[in-house]
């Protein structure tokens, strides 16, 4: 089977001059979680825009399983980091939006309602619900299209910690039976370890570049609740911060002029 996203030597300057990322490339097998971590600026969100379809690079080439990405990402599904609501659709309509889009039936939206536990909410609005239930109807709509590839945009960030640890381990549990593929974003280094297959780390930018690469072979399935306690996952906090750390000195020492781009 393909790579479902393959990055080759892939570029991004913007209109303004500003060269976002430089010569990036990875690869993101089928049914794996990858993460990527760097500082402020670096470029993340860029490398996630380019995944989807929204952005075109400047030089290089985006893949999706085996075949060049011309235009949107039809393969996957986009959680942003603030949610996309339509506040005049109730939740049971905006979670079958993303089905209606692609001109299939709404049915699946219902169930999808149902396992991330919104299932007596479903005649609400977006306005009625806690910012965690907004977030659960917002993975609920790009779950329930069953996407080959999620793309996560630090979705929970703007979360309290409770319901940050909540939506996290039930990301896993549902990803791990969807057998869906996901590129993940997150200023979070514990939370890219915790759910991660890989983690990737970003240069500070301009012309940001992968600086390591790290598989994470913390065991599946992940307690979340006691996983930061174990010897294992400080081991690798410690090695990945080795690399991770000199490039935020770096950002915060040497930020360039200007308006960052991811």
């Amino acid at each position: 089977m393909p790579a479902a996203l393959q990055f080759s030597s892939v570029s991004k300057r913007y209109d303004s001059g500003y060269e976002a990322i430089e010569g990036i490339s990875f690869t993101v097998e089928p049914r794996r979680f990858i993460s990527i971590v760097g500082p402020s600026g670096c470029g993340k969100s860029t490398v996630l825009n380019l995944a989807a379809g929204l952005l075109t690079a400047s030089a290089g080439r985006v893949e999706v399983f085996g075949e060049p990405l011309a235009g949107l990402n039809r393969r996957a599904a986009y959680l942003f980091q603030q949610d996309a609501l339509l506040p005049w659709k109730s939740v049971l309509d905006n979670a079958a939006l993303g089905l209606e889009l692609r001109g299939r039936a709404p049915d699946a939206a219902q169930d999808w309602l149902r396992r991330v536990g919104l299932e007596a909410f479903s005649t609400r609005y977006p306005h009625e619900l806690s910012g965690g239930m907004r977030k659960r109807v917002a993975l609920a709509q790009c779950l329930a299209v069953q996407p080959d590839l999620l793309l996560m945009d630090e979705p929970f960030s703007a979360l309290d910690i409770h319901t940050r640890l909540r939506m996290e381990q039930e990301l896993l549990d549902w990803v791990g039976t969807a057998g869906t593929t996901v590129l993940f974003i997150t200023h979070d280094l514990e939370e890219a370890i915790a759910l991660s297959d890989e983690v990737l780390v970003l240069s500070a930018g301009p012309r940001s570049h992968l600086v390591g690469r790290y598989e994470i072979d913390l065991p599946r399935p992940r307690p979340l609740l006691d996983l930061k306690t174990e010897p294992r996952f400080a081991e690798i906090y410690r090695a990945i911060w080795h690399d991770l750390r000199g490039e935020v000195i770096r950002a915060l020492g040497d930020h360039p002029g200007g308006k960052a781009h991811g």
